[in-house]
């Protein structure tokens, strides 16, 4: 009997070992700052990646806002717990580009190079790609989740108030303001000032917002908004029209001026491109618009807008193996077909030529004109300014416009003093940060 089950064993061990052993697949971590609708897009992509391929895992992780996540990865590094890859916000790319000296961060373009990435550089649309480049070009994150400032308009509002016309600038704005406001409506609403009225007021009209040339060409020391007197300019019209009632500030919060857009109490919105997802389909009869400029600053030409949204970055501490998996990872996140559904699903821009020829070809923007119009504004040309800027401490800074936008706005300040005080503000943090490189 004893014989017996021993050769029973023996048989049955033999079995196991006779089978192939099957290695779990590579988890790759990646921590992202989406939550609600634009998470449930994130995680679907990674569905569609772990039912692809059994070489890798794909486990996406919200961490709150952009400003969470900054610090949760730091936080995270500093413990030897940080994921593979990690998004971090346009404010935040001159911190990340800096950290490749200190070895926290590997360049997307040199690490892509070592695992034979099907990588074409000129593909991406330059106004993103180089928002997360080097001072050379070479490209240390990877574009993936691309807005803009864009201005929405509740076409049912403009037809009870008569107006037949979208405006292109703010001139034009400016000539229809009352018409919107006697019909009952607030003319014009727009969020996130340091972004939208601060650092795209100035790549629209094709002006340096700070020194060093936006901080390409050396480390910035000072932003430049108090010495730019068309910005001064547009800050006293802004004041104007808030006084005539044109214009109305919320508060400092996103939703504090999305909100009355969607209710139908206002004409226009300017907001992220990003934010058409959230309004198809609840707010009844939009259009997406380029955002207006000056015409009377710009001789008429309508320029580029920065980026708003995060790039994907590489964080250093892996393996050989799991940087492989995260290379076919990346190429699967930037393939036409997966840019086209993300920018579909979220209103975010398709940071590729290749994905916006496969939109073309598949009559998309016909389906869906609206979409348009984040690539389009985007892609202008003509500018004689970087795509970009790269001064540290910016999440503080904008934190200082905050600050001095409230004052100016209640006229506790002027508009000019309010820019000084900025200016100051921004020179201290612009300081410390560059103790650090």
């Amino acid at each position: 009997m004893k014989k017996t089950f021993q050769a029973l064993i023996a048989l049955v061990t033999l079995v196991f070992l006779s089978f192939p052993s099957f290695a779990a697949p590579i988890e790759l971590h990646y921590w992202h700052g989406h939550t609600g609708k634009l998470e449930s897009i994130i995680n679907e992509i990674a569905n569609r990646w772990n039912a692809k391929q059994d070489e890798s895992k794909l486990i996406p992780t919200s961490k709150g806002s952009y400003e969470d996540i900054l610090a949760a990865f730091i936080a995270a590094y500093r413990a030897g717990e940080h994921p593979h890859m990690v998004q971090v916000y346009d404010a935040g790319a001159a911190i990340m580009v800096a950290q490749v000296k200190n070895g926290v961060v590997y360049p997307f373009e040199d690490m892509a190079a070592e695992h034979g990435v099907n990588f074409n550089k000129d593909d991406y649309i330059p106004g993103i790609r180089n928002f997360y480049a080097d001072s050379d070009g070479k490209m240390i994150g990877i574009p993936f989740n691309s807005s803009t400032c864009l201005m929405y308009a509740n076409m049912d509002i403009l037809e009870a108030a008569g107006v037949t016309e979208i405006p292109k600038t703010y001139e034009e704005f400016e000539g229809i303001a009352q018409q919107i406001k006697d019909a009952g409506y607030i003319p014009m609403l727009q969020s996130h000032s340091p972004w939208i009225w601060t650092e795209n007021f100035f790549s629209r009209h094709n002006l340096l917002m700070t020194d060093g040339n936006n901080g390409y060409d050396a480390v910035p020391t000072t932003t430049l908004f108090a010495d730019t007197p068309e910005f001064i300019t547009h800050w006293e019209k802004v004041k104007e029209w808030k006084d005539k009632g044109w214009y109305d500030y919320k508060g400092r919060a996103w939703g504090d001026n999305q909100a009355p857009f969607i209710a139908g109490e206002a004409a226009f919105w300017l907001g992220s491109a990003a934010s058409f997802s959230g309004m198809k389909g609840v707010v009844p009869n939009f259009s997406v618009n380029h955002i207006p400029y000056w015409s009377s600053m710009t001789g008429g030409k309508a320029y580029p807008t920065f980026i708003g949204g995060a790039a994907n970055w590489i964080l250093s501490g892996k393996s050989d193996e799991e940087y492989s998996a995260l290379m076919k990872l990346a190429e699967y996140m930037t393939t036409p077909e997966i840019q086209l559904f993300y920018h579909n699903m979220s209103g975010y821009a398709a940071v590729t030529y290749s994905a916006t020829e496969l939109a073309n070809a598949i009559g998309f923007y016909n389906a869906s004109p609206y979409h348009q119009a984040v690539g389009e504004q985007l892609s202008l040309t003509g500018s004689t300014i970087p795509g970009g800027y790269r001064a540290g401490n910016w999440p503080q800074i904008r934190e200082v416009i905050y600050e001095n936008v409230h004052k100016m706005l209640s006229g506790e300040i002027s508009v000019e003093q309010g820019w000084k005080n900025t200016d100051a503000g921004a020179a201290k943090l612009l300081a410390q940060f560059a103790k650090t490189l």
